[in-house]
């Protein structure tokens, strides 16, 4: 095995390690599995009581219970219990402490991190499965290329970690998806070449050869190749970053300084944004003007509104200059990316917050947490609107599986969503160039996939309705 894989899987193993401690303290509910948690006194004193107890009650004479200041000596931590992966072996003695196999799913973690991080690279540099290479598209450089990896790696982390507390605790903590977000929105702007690759069509009409009528010369220019089959049409021969209107060309009306509208498009994002992530409550039983009272007494009322007020403020101003710097070096292509990354943003949260209004009306309960909602917007953040689509339609295949198997092996129907939209944002971004080819003709008709997406909303609505229906009749719990 190269040198360069096995110091990838070390980071890798060392980065699960960190996931591992985060999601104990992250988590709805403390946690002291990693051995960098320092487990309290009391809980140590009333485990090891509890098993003291047991112990002498089983014991006999061939084996006498043992002293309960050896028992406390044994679950002393070791330098050893601090070494990522094997240090889980030893460390399991705290089950006594910590329950019975507690270490089991760290470990295998921390192990997964450390595969998956060498496989990210593989598939992504050496094996270029992320990149479009059709016809005669230039390979993309191994700076794009890695810059692409390092964004992948740091969106995987947030998933994973994500997943972890979700499935704890059936929720999604702010700590994770703020973090991640604002992380997006940064990447997207100062790692212009991370973004998913796409291609960019042209259209460039034929001129006619002044010798004679019967040739006719492409005019367009040497970046572009002509597609097959479909006259006038043209790809440019480099990948071009993931963008608000791509495969189009990117529209000169969006661009940054003088055009205000993108800059009041693009703080409207940001401030809503911040205003989603505030502590409300709207509740309209016993009418408007009480339910809006309430709604401002919370917010008046919470700590949280004035962090998210001075968060929109200080990203109002770079957002701002990031509007104004696009005369000076790659200034066009941060804001691009910027302003592509708070739509991507934007349209992951409404999609799921979308779903959730709908199967709340339609279900007459809570259908979905809000924490699925900005871990969505998280994702868009990352990657952009395109890929939302995909991710939004991909998560419910994968839950629906699981699901009915749970319920088939009776193990429960109860599932959370968000490690579903992670999988499906995995499955995107490493299939995204066959994806990608499939959907382009779609995303070229600017109009259709708003309006299959609303076709989608209204037969979703009606399903639910139906099947709420259905278990009312036949008493269905």
């Amino acid at each position: 095995m190269e040198i360069k894989y096995a110091i990838l899987m070390l980071v890798g193993v060392i980065v699960g390690a960190f996931l591992n401690w985060l999601t104990d303290c992250w988590g709805l509910f403390q946690r002291f599995r990693s051995p960098w948690r320092r487990i309290p006194k009391n809980l140590l004193q009333e485990a090891l009581q509890k098993y003291f107890r047991e112990q002498k009650k089983s014991a006999t004479k061939k084996r006498p219970p043992i002293t309960f200041a050896e028992l406390e000596k044994t679950l002393r931590k070791r330098w050893y219990d601090y070494l990522p992966l094997f240090g889980w072996i030893p460390f399991s003695r705290f089950s006594t402490v910590l329950g019975s196999g507690f270490w089991v799913r760290p470990f295998f973690v921390e192990a997964f991190c450390g595969a998956g991080l060498a496989f990210l690279y593989r598939w992504e540099i050496e094996w270029r499965c992320v990149s479009i290479l059709i016809l005669q598209m230039n390979p993309e450089q191994p700076d794009v290329l890695f810059s692409r990896f390092l964004l992948h790696a740091v969106l995987f982390a947030f998933l994973f970690l994500a997943t972890l507390t979700d499935f704890d605790d059936f929720i999604i903590p702010d700590l994770i998806t703020v973090p991640g977000t604002v992380c997006g929105l940064l990447a997207a702007v100062f790692f212009t070449c991370g973004t998913l690759p796409t291609t960019e069509i042209r259209t460039f009409a034929h001129q006619d050869n002044a010798e004679t009528t019967l040739l006719s010369l492409p005019s367009a220019p040497a970046e572009f190749m002509e597609v097959p089959n479909y006259d006038s049409l043209y790809y440019r021969r480099d990948n071009v970053p993931l963008h608000i209107a791509s495969p189009n060309i990117y529209p000169a009306a969006l661009n940054g300084r003088p055009n205000a509208a993108p800059l009041a498009i693009a703080l409207f994002c940001w401030w809503g944004w911040c205003f989603a992530m505030m502590n409300r409550v709207w509740r309209v039983n016993f009418g408007l003007r009480r339910a809006a009272a309430l709604f401002l007494r919370r917010l008046r009322r919470s700590q949280s509104t004035w962090y998210y007020l001075l968060a929109a403020l200080i990203g109002s101003l770079i957002i701002a200059i990031i509007w104004i710097a696009v005369v000076w070096k790659n200034g066009s292509f941060r804001w691009q990316n910027g302003f592509s990354a708070l739509i991507g943003m934007a349209c992951g949260g409404l999609l799921i917050w979308g779903v959730r209004i709908v199967g709340t009306i339609a279900l007459r309960r809570e259908a979905m947490g809000f924490g699925d909602v900005t871990f969505m917007a998280m994702i868009g953040a990352f990657l952009g609107w395109q890929p939302c689509i995909f991710i939004f339609f991909l998560a419910p295949f994968a839950g629906i599986v699981l699901g009915l198997s749970r319920w088939l092996l009776g193990l429960g129907g109860s599932l959370p969503y968000g490690p579903f939209l992670a999988m499906a944002t995995v499955a995107t971004v490493l299939f995204w160039s066959n994806i990608w080819l499939w959907a382009e003709p779609f995303f070229e008709i600017g109009w259709l996939v708003p309006v299959l997406l609303l076709f989608c909303g209204i037969m979703m609505f009606v399903l639910l309705r139906l099947i709420e229906i259905l278990r009312g009749k036949f008493n269905v719990v």
